[in-house]
């Protein structure tokens, strides 16, 4: 990554250290730079790849994690760089834990490829996709639930399968998704718009017929909404045992600070904000409340 004049300005353009330090604030030095390179590598192998639609396959991604691909099935540098980090995870995780985060890996990587297909078809023949269809596809796309996984890796702690599908916190977890999502799209509005890329702020105009400045608006209101659900249903989650109790309000709590760190990111970052979303003289500034 970034060997190249055109890579290195566009890891510049991420702005990596806010990245992974905005999202993970409370995370000790040695797992806060292996969950940014995760990540980092994930931004821009997404970017150079996955959107683009250039010869990737999801089952070698989830072999390099797991140290079953070799080189000579293929010379990808990215599945490189999945296993290298593979091998760094699996020497500080267990094998159930390994298994959780790239099988929610392999999820978004499938709903990654559907929402290329949609976000084609949006820029070569303006076929727009049902809102409601975009919203629950975005959920998993914008990439949170593989992240859950990774926010342990931040705490030092690993929370079982028991935690991970109970009811309240599956709910909880899709808000932050849904959070997260909209926080990207309002903050990347301009640049989707420029590059003709699906965004959940023109599919809400054109599905919902309202303005774009409008459909800003719901979209703002729809994730403040959210938030308030976030914090009910995180005020009042049950017992899960005490070996496991004792970790639950730091897991919500770095949920929480990543939700809030990625929008912050996504106002900082170049990536985002070098190109700016004004309607006539209007311009779309998103102030989105914090979970």
């Amino acid at each position: 990554m970034g060997t190249e004049p055109d890579e290195a300005e566009r890891l510049r353009r991420f702005d990596v250290g806010r990245y992974g330090g905005c999202s993970l604030p409370r995370a000790g030095f040695d797992a806060a730079l292996l969950v940014t390179q995760y990540i980092s590598l994930w931004l821009f192998w997404d970017d150079l790849q996955v959107e683009d639609e250039l010869g990737w396959n999801e089952s070698h991604v989830i072999q390099a994690l797991h140290g079953e691909w070799k080189p000579a099935m293929s010379g990808s540098r990215y599945l490189a760089a999945w296993a290298d980090l593979g091998t760094r995870l699996r020497a500080k995780r267990s094998t159930a834990w390994l298994g959780r985060l790239t099988s929610a890996m392999l999820q978004w990587l499938e709903n990654a490829k559907r929402e290329t297909e949609w976000a084609l078809s949006f820029r070569e023949r303006r076929l727009c996709p049902q809102l409601d269809e975009l919203f629950a596809c975005r959920t998993i796309s914008i990439g949170m639930y593989p992240t859950f996984y990774l926010i342990e890796l931040s705490e030092g702690v690993e929370l079982d399968c028991s935690f991970h599908d109970h009811t309240e916190i599956q709910e909880l977890k899709r808000l932050a998704s849904r959070l997260v999502g909209m926080g990207n799209d309002l903050g990347g509005v301009a640049k989707d718009l420029r590059d003709r890329w699906l965004n959940l702020v023109p599919v809400t105009a054109e599905r919902r017929q309202l303005s774009l400045t409008a459909a800003f608006e719901a979209v703002i209101d729809a994730h403040n909404a959210d938030v308030l659900t976030f914090d009910r249903l995180a005020s009042r989650l049950p017992s899960f045992g005490p070996n496991t109790d004792l970790f639950v309000p730091g897991w919500v709590q770095a949920v929480r600070h990543n939700v809030y760190g990625f929008a912050l990111w996504e106002s900082l970052a170049e990536r985002y904000q070098a190109t700016k979303a004004v309607v006539g003289s209007t311009p779309l500034i998103a102030e989105i409340a914090a979970v």
